[in-house]
């Protein structure tokens, strides 16, 4: 029976993507101008791009091949549909400054279905910019400097149990960030079977967002959403104890329920609550765990960077008289440390693609693009042009005291979707490298810098080191 249940599942499942293969063959007429090659069938080019989306390379090498079959503009059939890929600074500026209307942003259906239709990520037009005016007061920086302090300890905290033993980065840095988004949106403690539960069901939901749309029991897709519904009951029992004025605390939900006591214009759902503090969850969350573990790999590979950059906090930590107790002014004053982290998201590009939709017809590079094409900027592009980023492959963060062009660094996107919560992304990766690089050096215990066929770009092998005391 569970043979027979496996053929049933995966004949659907081709059949699905049969369907999906056909109804986009019959779009690639209306763009059949825009070069490309739609690959096998059903399963288009897919194989090749998650193959080179998983080397070394990453998907750069995917990109490079069909740019110089096509040019900068070529359309594609990968992950079940047909996309336009394009690349540069004028497709930049059509695609992310929002002008005009011209797209609206493209998630996958499982990630619409998972983050919720309230989710500033699913939103558009007047109701997108009414949830990112409420959410980024939170977000804002004086909203920042009362959680600074709960930052720096949870930095010192973790770093305390690194030393001599095998430590897996991306594992710790995505406990230090997972750790830092929950208490401030939630106020939850860092230790105990509470974290331990949100964790857990954070880590499901966060794997099933690029999985197959199937809800059937034992799928990612079906884990994700059982997941999700875990997360908001126990966020229905702490907005109904906040409500009830047993709990008061000042954080994110406690800004969003005084909001939601206002005006009208302000008010939110309970529904829009959840939704919108679990897109702050994975958007707060992934990034900067994938950026904190790049940024610790690549000051492993190059000393002399690590060195100057030690260097910078160790003037800091002198200033200090030797203490842990970083400052909100001390966190302002780190420019190499800022040229690392941007450095870092170029070189990593951990986003190599923004995905948008066609929401009317527009042209570029003199191809005509039509009303609901999947359009997709390729930012690994960008961000290694050797025209803008002289040797592009090498780790330069000096490279970043050049004043650089509109739309030629993407670290953090642009224009009305710009990262909300890039502000914490700067702050806890400032603090937690000041800490690290302080008190220890470290290395590598494996040499792979093969990547997760994830959608967010992190090292496969978590990046597990040594630490010794300096």
């Amino acid at each position: 029976m569970a043979i027979f249940g496996a053929h049933v599942l995966v004949a659907f499942i081709v059949a699905c993507a049969g369907l999906l293969w056909l109804r986009s063959r019959s779009s690639s007429k209306e763009m059949r101008d825009i070069p490309g090659t739609m690959g096998w069938p059903v399963i288009g080019e897919t194989v090749s791009f998650i193959s080179d989306f998983s080397s070394p390379a990453g998907i750069l090498s995917f990109m490079r091949d069909r740019q110089k079959r096509f040019g900068k503009v070529f359309k594609t059939y990968v992950l079940g549909r047909i996309t336009v890929f394009m690349t540069g600074r004028e497709a930049a500026k059509i695609l992310l400054s929002g002008k005009d209307g011209v797209v609206s942003l493209n998630l996958f259906y499982t990630g619409k279905q998972v983050l919720g239709p309230t989710s500033l990520l699913t939103t558009n037009g007047e109701e997108h910019k009414k949830l990112r005016r409420l959410i980024g007061e939170p977000l804002s920086i004086d909203a920042l400097k009362k959680h600074f302090d709960f930052i720096n300890e949870l930095a010192v905290q973790t770093l305390d149990t690194w030393l001599g033993r095998r430590v897996l980065v991306l594992e710790e840095a995505s406990s230090f960030t997972l750790k830092v988004i929950a208490n401030m949106l939630v106020s939850l403690e860092p230790e105990g079977e509470e974290q331990e539960k949100f964790r857990a069901n954070f880590k499901v939901i966060s794997s099933s967002f690029a999985s197959l749309p199937l809800k059937v029991p034992g799928t990612a897709f079906h884990r994700g959403l059982k997941a999700r519904n875990r997360m908001y009951a126990m966020l229905d029992s702490v907005i109904s104890r906040r409500r009830a004025g047993g709990e008061v605390r000042g954080d994110f939900l406690q800004t969003l329920l005084r909001k939601h006591a206002g005006d009208d214009a302000d008010k939110l759902t309970d529904a829009q609550l959840k939704d919108n503090i679990l897109t702050l969850l994975v958007a707060g969350h992934d990034t900067t765990t994938a950026g904190l573990t790049w940024l610790v790999k690549f000051l492993g590979e190059n000393p002399e960077v690590l060195g100057k950059l030690r260097e910078e906090h160790l003037q800091i930590r002198e200033r200090l008289n030797g203490t842990s107790h970083l400052g909100w002014s001390d966190v302002n004053n780190m420019p190499y440390t800022n040229k690392v982290m941007n450095e870092t998201l170029r070189r990593a590009t951990i986003l190599p693609w923004f995905s948008r939709k066609a929401a009317q017809d527009f042209s570029i590079d003199g191809y005509d693009v039509k009303k609901g094409t999947s359009v997709n900027l390729d930012v690994v592009s960008i961000h290694h042009d050797p025209a803008v980023f002289a040797d592009p492959e090498r780790f330069h963060p000096d490279r970043f005291d050049q004043t650089l062009k509109p739309y030629s660094f993407l670290g953090f996107g642009s224009g009305p979707r710009m990262c909300p919560g890039m502000n914490l992304a700067r702050l806890e990766i400032c603090v937690f490298v000041h800490h690290l690089v302080c008190r220890y050096s470290w290395k590598p215990l494996e040499e792979d810098d093969s990547v997760q066929p994830t959608l967010v770009r992190m090292p496969k092998n978590k990046y597990p080191i040594i630490a010794t005391a300096l």
